[in-house]
């Protein structure tokens, strides 16, 4: 297990930065000390809030600060001496790593000022930086539906039947014997602490990231890291000339380039968005929004443990989807059999905040991008793209609690049930910090120290090699110009395969549970 020292002091001194991801921002931070206490205080806003009678939105927020020896490491809240307006809800989990920020009900954009948290006081002055996450509650009492009656090894079943298994218990068997969940290979029962997003009593709360990582909150995550981390991170040395490529291809709409050089083992490089490639980085038109591909397991599981996240399960993934509906055969994450397949949309602003589909009838699979004639297929879109204050749940191609992009734009990288590696998750959060090497070191996640073995249970970090395998984890959801279209259904489960590898139509998203 991971710690980090408890630090007392008396002054905090903060960075100049505004982080957005997508539309959310967080801003004007600032400190505000007491007596025997310091708060932090800060403005939050995002737009197509809501809280009604089946869930609600909400915004993850947490803090870093830069320590003495230049390393940027997590600030803890201390669940003490919060405010905020008057409607809203401040919930901070018990690991202490963030706060949940929500309304109590209603609809709309949501922009609160002067919000109070109070944080560990630090020995002296330290840069602060604060950053948000658009989240969404999924109700953990609500049953739910896993496959859709499709047959064959990418689906799961329900024994020897080919209906949709209902979850509506808080562990789950496998087998082949009619009535119990069948995935394959494994039989036997799902340890009850391999999260299966069900909980009859509501005892434990789970939210999912509304988007896919973007291509901003991985550029500033990458800034929060050292020399040695960032070689794990990306796919060049740090110390490469400006304006190389950090992890991907503007061909396939990756974005992400050195801005300022690093020095070898000493000085981290600073990293910027540059999609049009014109030696002007963080431009509004540089693609922050953008999806973020090219990225690896291992790359995911490092952001969220970076981010106090941890990945989802794929019966996770199947319930955000579905909600508690019973199943539309070969249905996307939508709930409809539909899609765009062979028509390429037109699109404008690419790159900006309001990169937008100009004639689109809704569809949540687009396999080929077109803009003044020249052709992006297989390559993604700004996170969230069709949804709009008027959108529906088709048109939005939205999961039935409202995370958005399940089908299409970027692959969701999963937790797998037909493994040992898998089953073997525990469902632990990270703490915000990772090993020397910018690997993610949380017990019993996917490839952690170093399998690859998928018969091999994972086990508690060893303290030397963190996640730098995949074993355990599955790709679902399908990506931009994926071929063939039957990936992008809620139920296809690929084969469990590495996903170690970085390619222009792999990424992810997080959740977490308290």
């Amino acid at each position: 297990m991971k710690s980090i020292r408890l630090l007392l002091g008396v002054a905090i001194v903060f960075v100049g930065v505004k982080i957005s991801a997508n539309n959310i921002i967080i801003s004007n931070v600032t400190s505000v000390t007491g007596n025997s206490y310091v708060q932090l205080q800060f403005d939050l806003s995002w737009e197509n809030s809501w809280n009604n009678s089946i869930n609600h939105d909400a915004a993850w927020v947490f803090f870093k600060f830069k320590d003495n020896d230049g390393t940027w490491r997590p600030l803890h809240l201390t669940n003490t001496n919060n405010s905020i307006t008057s409607g809203n809800t401040i919930t901070v989990p018990t690991d202490l790593t963030g706060a949940f920020i929500y309304r109590n009900s209603g609809s709309g954009t949501l922009a609160l000022t002067g919000i109070l948290i109070g944080v560990e006081n630090l020995p002296g002055n330290f840069d602060v930086k604060g950053f948000a996450f658009e989240m969404v509650q999924i109700p953990m009492n609500n049953s739910y539906y896993l496959g859709d009656g499709e047959t064959g090894f990418n689906y799961y079943s329900s024994g020897s039947t080919t209906l949709p298994f209902l979850v509506n218990a808080n562990t789950i068997t496998m087998g082949t014997t009619t009535g119990l969940l069948n995935d394959g290979i494994l039989n036997g029962t799902l340890s009850a602490s391999f999260p299966i997003a069900y909980n009859s009593s509501n005892a434990v709360q789970l939210y999912m990231m509304k988007h896919e990582i973007s291509q901003a909150a991985y550029r500033e995550f990458l800034n929060t890291l050292t020399y040695d981390q960032q070689i794990s991170r990306t796919a060049v040395a740090p110390n490469s000339a400006a304006g190389t490529m950090a992890i991907g291809l503007i061909a396939r709409r990756n974005s992400i380039q050195i801005m300022t050089s690093g020095v070898a083992n000493t000085t981290p490089a600073v990293y910027a968005c540059n999609l049009n490639n014109n030696g002007i980085f963080n431009e509004a038109t540089d693609g922050e929004w953008i999806a973020c591909n090219y990225l690896s397991y291992m790359d995911v599981a490092a952001f969220l443990d970076w981010a106090a996240l941890r990945p989802m399960t794929e019966l996770e993934f199947e319930k955000s989807c579905r909600g508690p509906l019973y199943p539309v055969n070969s249905e996307n994450a939508s709930g409809t059999s539909s899609f765009n397949g062979a028509t390429a949309l037109s699109y404008s602003n690419l790159g900006a905040a309001n990169e937008s589909v100009t004639s689109y009838t809704g569809s949540v699979y687009i396999a080929n991008i077109t803009h003044n004639g020249i052709a992006l297929s297989s390559s993604p879109t700004r996170v969230g793209i069709h949804a709009t204050p008027y959108a529906t749940r088709i048109s939005a191609g939205a999961g039935y609690y409202g995370c958005l992009d399940l089908s299409g734009n970027i692959e969701e990288i999963t937790v797998a049930t037909c493994t040992a590696a898998g089953r073997s998750y525990t469902g632990l959060s990270g703490d915000g910090i990772l090993n020397t090497a910018g690997d993610a070191n949380t017990d019993y996640w996917p490839g952690i120290n170093g399998n690859s073995t998928a018969t091999a249970a994972n086990t508690v970090y060893g303290g030397l090699t963190g996640v730098t395998a995949a074993a355990g984890t599955s790709g679902r959801g399908g990506a931009c110009g994926y071929s063939p279209l039957t990936l992008i259904k809620t139920s296809y489960r690929q084969s469990p395969s590495n996903t170690s590898s970085r390619s222009n139509v792999t990424g992810g998203r997080g959740v977490k549970s308290f």
